[in-house]
């Protein structure tokens, strides 16, 4: 059984339209604050993860996140490594090493999170979408566009800027020391457009026991929504 967790701004559709046709017994739960699920206020990553591994069956399941996903993902995984068959990791890091760095980041996410309770969740998205580690590859077709773009549109605000709070970037204690701990076997994947994630996952790989590595051509950051149909292949061969 595998378990896909989405990114920031996401919902559980993300993993369940490229995947769903390949992989039986696919799982997308929702993380806290997106698609009309709340966030409860003291969330952090620790409980996070309790909450989540509290969902999986008796038996080891296979887990799989992007971005603010993978963030957790890899904190599921050290914590419980008895419980993760295999590991998917997606364009995403092990958090912010430097703590000086990781308060900024932290003050980021406070404005960000204070944007959205104030001013409401089309200014941040007007904002958000012009990251430049958001932009694709190559243009969206325009369906694919205004769906996902309506899909961020509808998400709660006040949610989003709690789940910012609790679970970005800057809230996360870095685990880059404990990569080695991740025996379990573990896809990394990123696109060959995203410069910044291509290095992260190289340094990543190096540290860990067991993995293997692969690049989606012709793709930015958002490999599942670029490229859905290739990133579908490479998780359904690692998983056979």
């Amino acid at each position: 059984m595998l378990y896909a967790l989405h990114g920031f701004t996401e919902t559980d559709e993300s993993w369940h339209e490229t995947l769903a046709r390949d992989i039986p017994g696919l799982r997308c739960p929702l993380l806290p604050g997106h698609g009309g699920k709340p966030c409860p206020k003291g969330l952090d990553a620790e409980r996070m993860v309790a909450d989540l591994v509290a969902t999986f069956p008796a038996e080891p399941v296979d887990l799989l996140g992007y971005s603010m996903g993978g963030r957790i993902a890899m904190r599921v995984a050290l914590a419980h490594p008895k419980r993760i068959h295999r590991l998917i990791l997606i364009s995403c890091h092990p958090g912010i090493r430097d703590r000086a760095e990781r308060e900024l980041r932290r003050r980021r996410d406070e404005s960000l999170a204070q944007v959205l309770e104030e001013d409401g969740i089309g200014p941040f998205m007007a904002w958000w979408e012009t990251q430049r580690a958001l932009r694709p590859y190559e243009p969206f077709p325009a369906a694919v566009a205004e769906s996902v773009r309506a899909r961020r549109l509808n998400q709660d605000p006040i949610g989003l800027a709690t789940c910012l709070r609790a679970l970005g970037g800057g809230a996360m204690e870095s685990v880059w020391h404990r990569l080695g701990e991740l025996t379990m076997p573990t896809l990394l994947i990123a696109g060959a457009g995203d410069a910044k994630y291509m290095r992260t996952l190289d340094e990543m790989a190096a540290a860990m026991p067991d993995h293997r590595r692969e690049v989606v051509l012709r793709s930015g950051h958002a490999v599942h929504r670029e490229r859905p149909q290739v990133v579908a292949q490479m998780v359904g061969a690692f998983l056979v």
